[in-house]
């Protein structure tokens, strides 16, 4: 009986957090085919974390598949240079080495992340990443969540770097429009995958 109980309200509390992803205006600008953005200063950091949703055409799975091929994000990223896995742990978990053109002073950067996928008991799919080495970067973590929505999939796109650079402070109020214009990108390649 306590078990019973226990999971009853496991999946009353997994239901009401899903149903709260999305304020009830959220839900209408995702619905008109707009994104939802969300920029959260933190104490102490340069730069913000930004936390992004739009819907996409493709189940979670389809939306998985074609991203984490990751050889193809420097064709649709703006300012990829390179993409690729350099160390597979696991089919699920592979580290990948990117090298971004940046603006001046500084002529580009470069880093590995540790990428781990998995599969959620809502149908859902995530890509989890965190920062293994960089040349500028003191940390970047997020992840990318497929979810299953209203027959479609809602992407959950977040992001938080943490820069080590003196010049970081002047690329601040870029972050989250660079952010915005990466994930209309992966959006716009996700699309037109063909099935």
């Amino acid at each position: 009986m306590k078990y019973t109980i226990l999971v009853i309200m496991m999946l009353f509390s997994f239901s009401t957090f899903s149903s709260e992803l999305l304020s009830p205006k959220e839900k209408q600008t995702i619905s008109s085919g707009a994104l939802v953005k969300r920029v959260i200063w933190k104490k102490g950091f340069v730069w913000p974390q930004v936390l992004v949703y739009v819907l996409l055409k493709h189940t979670p799975a389809q939306n998985m598949s074609a991203f984490s091929h990751f050889d193809t994000h420097k064709t649709f990223i703006p300012d990829m240079l390179e993409s690729r896995i350099v160390k597979k742990i696991s089919p699920e978990q592979m580290h990948v080495y990117f090298e971004m053109k940046i603006p001046w002073p500084i002529n580009k950067s470069t880093y590995t992340t540790n990428n781990v996928i998995t599969q959620e008991a809502d149908g859902s799919h995530k890509l989890t990443w965190n920062l293994v080495k960089a040349d500028m970067l003191k940390s970047t973590e997020g992840h990318m969540k497929f979810i299953p929505y209203e027959g479609k999939t809602l992407l959950e796109y977040d992001t938080f770097i943490v820069p080590n650079s003196s010049f970081a402070g002047m690329f601040k109020n870029r972050v989250e429009t660079d952010v915005e214009n990466s994930v209309k990108k992966i959006v716009s390649h996700l699309n037109q995958i063909q099935l």
